[in-house]
């Protein structure tokens, strides 16, 4: 992209004294024409740019405006590089990586760079999924050009009961949480801003409709005050055993320990399948004590799953 080459090359001036136009028209892959264009956009944007002519010349920044490299120090670098090692995802691929790791070294001299190489090494996200990696992978990368490019996106969306439907959306913003990948989009059908959870989204294409952005909500506004609503408190005995995987949903303070056996639990639920689900997934190590409603609910729907397993035994 046109933007990220200056910047690139706003980086290498930076840190070089000089550098011939042919090698910058080189390095990018791109005729001396572009370069000189990019070069105007750099002195349009405030930069002084200095040229010198003949066998040993080349493009310079101004020598005293390097000062301004200063406003980044090592510290500032490391939090950048930290940020950057944090995003192995699949926003990031590596191509992109890499160009923005060049850049950022830029701001620090080789001995500096190595300094801080072993410190930003030691924290890292990885929020790509154990399973299905490609296909989301696949998802992300149309979203995004859609994204960049302000086009309407196209797709096939899974609601409540399986139903299919098709939808056109303008793109806004994608977020991952609690283990998902969600889209924010105006949906052209509804009139509205919608939420989508990109495993319900197949066969999404990139139109070729651009949009103008309209003010954009708080992603997830109205379901925060919906849920904190819906919220109450149940009481739980759990086996120590799946202590750790309890504590993916609630704070320690909410825990109490019994005996080396067993804690006893104060656990936010909605009385939804979603959280009924969760409850189920901890299987026979976790009873619910409390409220009566939620035990009937849970007695219910494990009677529910026993009689699907004997009627498929005798078909």
């Amino acid at each position: 992209m046109k933007i990220n080459r200056i910047i690139t090359i706003i980086m290498i001036l930076l840190q070089k004294e000089k550098i011939s136009a042919k090698a910058l028209a080189d390095k990018f892959a791109v005729s001396l024409r572009t370069i000189y264009r990019d070069i105007e956009v750099v002195e349009n944007a405030g930069i002084p740019i200095i040229t010198f002519r003949g066998s040993h010349g080349g493009i310079s920044i101004l020598k005293d405006y390097k000062i301004s490299k200063g406003l980044f120090t090592k510290d500032d670098v490391i939090i950048l590089l930290k940020g950057l090692n944090l995003l192995s995802s699949p926003i990031l691929n590596e191509n992109e990586k890499s160009a923005t790791l060049e850049k950022i070294k830029c701001l620090l001299t080789q001995q500096e760079f190595n300094q801080v190489g072993d410190d930003v090494g030691k924290l890292a996200i990885d929020l790509s999924p154990w399973f299905s990696k490609e296909n989301i992978n696949n998802k992300i990368a149309i979203i995004k050009m859609a994204l960049q490019e302000q086009l309407l996106l196209s797709f096939n969306y899974i609601k409540i009961k399986n139903e299919k439907v098709l939808r056109t959306v303008e793109p806004y913003k994608l977020l991952f949480k609690e283990r998902q990948w969600y889209l924010q989009g105006y949906c052209l059908a509804k009139k509205d801003f919608r939420i989508f959870k990109l495993s319900n989204m197949s066969d999404i294409n990139k139109t070729e409709i651009k949009f103008i952005r309209k003010s954009v909500p708080d992603m997830f506004a109205g379901f925060k005050s919906n849920m904190q609503q819906k919220i109450f408190k149940i009481k739980l005995l759990i086996d120590h055993s799946i202590l750790e995987r309890v504590l993916d949903y609630c704070a320690e303070k909410d825990i109490e320990k019994l005996n080396d056996a067993q804690y006893l639990v104060n656990f936010d639920f909605i009385d939804d399948d979603y959280s009924y689900g969760i409850l189920m997934s901890f299987g026979p190590n976790c009873i619910c004590l409390e409220p009566e409603h939620v035990r009937e609910q849970i007695i219910q729907r494990s009677e529910k799953l026993l009689k699907s397993y004997y009627k498929s035994q005798l078909n």
